[in-house]
Parts: structure tokens; C-alpha cells; sequence
């Protein structure tokens, strides 16, 4: 089927937006001084390595292939997290360090005269005085290139499949590196090394890239802090935009938020990645007390895919599965809240119910629901006993499901949440549900509800900070209802007879 076509529509604002008035020396010029390191690092080394040598050809061969190897790893490792919208401080420091160390090594060998040992040292100097300080340094370009497109790019740029500022931003950074390297190499081989040996001369090329006053910085977050939009697209399922929380003051992480038709759908820190939405953090804490390594994992709703990520980092060993709506949230989670491939989640694309039932039956060892359709209610075909039924089946003997329910425990909304635990209940023969804010409190409030068929399951007594509601204790509505597909016994409206009036009760005709 043709796949319908979806305008999208790029924001940035404050110190966040691309600008292509900005002027880009300050990543250039970081750009620059990275290539005159890498350019000291090659003749340095070379120098020290290759004046001893008996058989200059075979070693001059060593170091290239070596530099070569080293860059080109440090390009590959540092190309998937390179985001434009930040700057590569940490980075920077790395490669600062590593060509501090290859000093430090240079330093020794020099003044104990570790060349007499032969091809074993020129190993170790191969790896420390090319290989680290060249990785490191490879792993910084990518994200300095991709900070110069920050500089360059416009929301004009989102539309297109090679976007205008993205490939000039790269084109820049990577020709300052070139020069950088070119001037790095002329002045170690015609100024530098004939008057400092290598080993000073790289601790001082060390010293100037871990100098403060050069680290690339981030932009000055505002006095009062705020919210930022990052990206905001629509697509045939709805509107997505990607904020930014920046709190006031800049000392706390940054928090990224990914909105779906203006109701916040998740939420995580910036670097560190954690969750934010306490019912998360609880899940993540509830999962990983109850759920063994290399278990199989499927996710109903993504979102941001954080639990699902959180889950793929703490054991790398598992098998996730995603189903999600709209291929556009997946394609967010990976651009903007640190899903790599390497976490190995598949990601399946439709209606939750209906993906579910093409999956294999009794494969999973947990299940989790965290689906929502608007109005922070899960929609009613999800929360049916038939739908109950279905989760139940795609269980292992001794598979747990976890539900994420938004809801009133007492109030107006009582009715509906205590039918869907309700459902639960008839479905499952051993629930368990957790409560956040407190069993009186009158607004909306996530629970987690969990279920097994497994007799042996030890639920746990908390869930991170959700406290437990037993059974025995729930409030027994009459209002509350064993949710169905469809409901037996109603009436069912048909259209008016003509001339009569709407909403007539439809009676079967009586045969005579």
C-alpha cells in the first residue's frame, strides 16, 4: 500500500534553533585545533617511532595503517550519538586526555630508551602514541561536525532528503579539520620537533585541548529556564513535537519530552537518559526485581521507547519487541531520546491489539500495556476481558502481564478504573495493583496493575515507590463492570422511521 505522505515541520527556538546568521568559528576553530592535534599526534609518533628503526618502510607502513584503523574506529563509534543540539564537551576532554597520555608514554620512552626492545615496544608505542590518541580523536570529529550543522542549518532544511545547513555544517568542520592537520603536521616537522621532543610537545597539545577555556560549551541556558521545542511533525496519526526543559540556572539535566496531540506521552533526562515519569521509574525498578535475564520482553505502546530501552541496557541479553501506532514516534525515539540499534529492539508498527494477534502465542515472558488514546484513558479495546484474554495467551505459563493505568480510585472516573482492574481480575487469577499518590487522592493518578496466571509468582511487595493495594481492600462498586467487546443485552439504536423520530429502539419484526 502507498504510504501517505506527511508534511513535517522542524522548530527551534532560543539559543537551540539553527540560525544560519551565526556565525560557526567557534565549532570551526575547535574543528581546527582538533586536526592540528591529530596532525602533531601522526609526525610526532612517526618521528619517535621511525628514528630508530632498522627497516623504515615496514614501520612507516605500521603507523599508517595503524592511524588509519584508529580513525576510522573513532569515526564509526562516534558517528550514532553525534547530535547537532549538543555540544561535544565530554568528548573534547577525552581526546585532551588521550593525547596527554601518548605524551606521558613518549616521555618514558625517550628518557628510558624502551626502542632497544624492538618490535614488542614499537607495538605498545603503535597503541599508545597512534592508536588511543587517534581514536579519541576520531570519535570527537563526528560530533563536531554535526555541531557545525547546528550553526547552519533552517527549518526550510526538514523537507528535504539531504538537508542544505546538515551538509555544509559537515563540509566545513571537515575542512578546517583537514587544514588543522596540514598546519599540525608542517609545524611539528619544520618548527616544533626540531627544537621539543615528542614527548613534551604532545602534553602540551594535551594541555591546550583540556585548557577550559577551549571546551566546546553548551548555550547559556536562560535565567528562568523554561520549555523549548526541539521538533514538532504531523503526521496521519496525529501531532508530535519534542520539547526541552530546561530548568533554571543550567545545574540540573535538561529534560526531553515527547508530546502527541499536546498530552505529554513521556518524559527522560537529557544525558543520563533516566525516566522521569515516576510510573517508569517504578516498572523499570518492578521488572527488573521479578523478570530473568534473557527474557522476552513485548512492549504494547512506545512512546519514547524509555522502558524499553532501560530495559535493553540493563540486560542485553533480552528480546524486545515494540508495537507502536505511528512509525513517526519510533523514528523520534531514535533521533532525540537515545535508542541505538545496537539495544536490538524490534519495533512492529499498528493498532496494539490487532499486531498482538498475529504474534506467536505463549512466547513472552512479560507483557507490558502502556498504550493511550487520548484523554490519558488506554482505549476500551485494549481493557475489554476479550482483549485480557488475548494478553493472556501471548504469556508464557510463568509469564507476568503489567498494565500502566491512568485513573480515579475515588471520584468522579471511579467507575471506569475499577472495572478495568475488575477485568483484570475475572481475566487473571492472581493481581496485584500499586498505588502512586494514595488511595483518596481525587485527581488521575498512575497505577500499575500486574497479572499472572503463574501460582509461584512472588509479586513484589513494592513497586519502586508505588505501595501495594490489596484485594481484599478495593471498593466494591456496583457500578463497576467485567468490560466486553460487546455488551449483551443491550438496546441497539437504529435509524428513524420515516416521518417518526430519531433514536427509535429497532424491534425485530414479530413472524406471523
Amino acid at each position: 500500500m502507498k504510504e501517505p505522505r506527511c508534511f513535517i515541520i522542524v522548530e527551534d527556538t532560543a539559543d537551540s534553533s539553527p540560525d544560519a546568521r551565526r556565525p560557526a568559528w567557534p565549532v570551526l576553530a575547535r574543528a581546527a585545533l582538533a586536526g592540528l592535534a591529530l596532525g602533531v599526534v601522526a609526525f610526532a609518533a612517526a618521528s619517535l617511532i621511525l628514528y630508530e628503526a632498522q627497516g623504515v618502510l615496514p614501520a612507516a607502513g605500521g603507523v599508517v595503517a595503524t592511524l588509519a584503523a584508529a580513525l576510522a574506529a573513532g569515526l564509526w563509534a562516534g558517528s550514532p550519538e553525534a547530535r547537532p543540539d549538543q555540544a561535544p564537551t565530554w568528548r573534547w576532554v577525552g581526546a585532551g586526555v588521550a593525547v596527554a597520555l601518548a605524551g606521558v608514554f613518549a616521555a618514558l620512552w625517550t628518557y628510558f630508551g624502551w626502542d632497544r626492545y624492538g618490535g614488542p615496544a614499537r607495538a605498545l608505542a603503535l597503541l599508545f602514541l597512534v592508536g588511543i590518541p587517534v581514536y579519541a580523536i576520531g570519535f570527537l570529529l563526528p560530533a563536531l561536525a554535526a555541531w557545525a550543522a547546528h550553526f547552519h542549518g533552517s527549518p526550510d532544511d526538514a523537507d528535504d532528503a539531504e538537508p542544505s545547513g546538515l551538509s555544509r555544517g559537515a563540509e566545513e568542520a571537515v575542512m578546517a579539520v583537514l587544514v588543522g592537520a596540514a598546519a599540525g603536521a608542517a609545524l611539528s616537522g619544520l618548527l616544533l620537533l626540531p627544537m621539543v621532543s615528542p614527548g613534551p610537545l604532545l602534553l602540551g597539545v594535551g594541555a591546550l585541548l583540556t585548557f577550559p577555556l577551549f571546551f566546546p560549551r553548551e548555550a547559556r541556558a536562560a535565567a528562568d529556564g523554561g520549555e523549548r521545542l526541539l521538533h514538532q511533525e504531523e503526521t496521519a496519526y496525529g501531532t508530535l513535537r519534542v520539547t526541552q526543559i530546561v530548568h533554571p540556572g543550567g545545574r540540573r539535566q535538561p529534560e526531553l519530552r515527547l508530546y502527541v496531540d499536546d498530552e505529554i506521552e513521556s518524559g527522560e533526562l537529557e544525558r543520563s537518559g533516566a525516566p522521569t515519569f515516576a510510573y517508569v521509574a517504578a516498572a523499570e525498578r518492578w521488572l527488573r526485581d521479578t523478570t530473568p535475564a534473557g527474557a522476552t520482553y513485548l512492549f504494547l505502546g512506545g512512546g519514547a521507547y524509555t522502558l524499553p530501552r532501560r530495559m535493553a541496557e540493563d540486560d542485553p541479553g533480552s528480546r524486545i519487541t515494540v508495537v507502536e501506532l505511528d512509525p513517526a514516534v519510533s523514528r523520534l525515539a531514535y533521533r532525540w531520546f537515545g535508542v541505538r540499534p545496537e539495544h536490538g529492539i524490534t519495533s512492529l508498527h499498528g493498532d496494539a491489539r490487532a499486531v498482538a494477534q498475529t504474534l506467536a502465542r505463549g512466547a513472552w515472558d512479560r507483557v507490558v500495556v502502556d498504550v493511550y488514546g487520548g484523554g490519558e484513558q488506554v482505549p476500551h479495546h485494549l481493557v475489554t476481558a476479550e482483549a485480557m484474554g488475548l494478553v493472556r495467551s501471548l504469556l508464557r505459563p510463568d509469564g507476568v502481564a503489567l498494565l500502566n493505568v491512568i485513573g480515579v480510585a475515588s471520584g468522579e472516573g471511579e467507575c471506569r478504573f475499577w472495572s478495568v482492574v475488575r477485568t483484570a481480575a475475572a481475566s487473571f487469577p492472581f493481581v496485584r495493583l500499586y498505588v502512586h499518590v494514595g488511595r483518596d487522592f481525587p485527581d488521575r493518578q498512575n497505577f500499575l496493575l500486574a497479572a499472572t496466571a503463574d501460582p509461584s509468582f512472588a509479586f513484589p511487595a513494592r513497586a519502586g515507590l508505588f505501595e501495594p493495594w490489596p484485594a481484599e481492600e478495593w471498593p466494591a462498586l456496583a457500578c463497576a463492570v467485567v468490560l466486553r467487546d460487546r455488551v449483551d443485552g443491550a438496546q441497539t439504536q437504529a435509524a428513524p422511521p420515516v416521518g417518526g423520530e430519531r433514536g427509535g429502539v429497532a424491534v425485530p419484526a414479530r413472524a406471523d
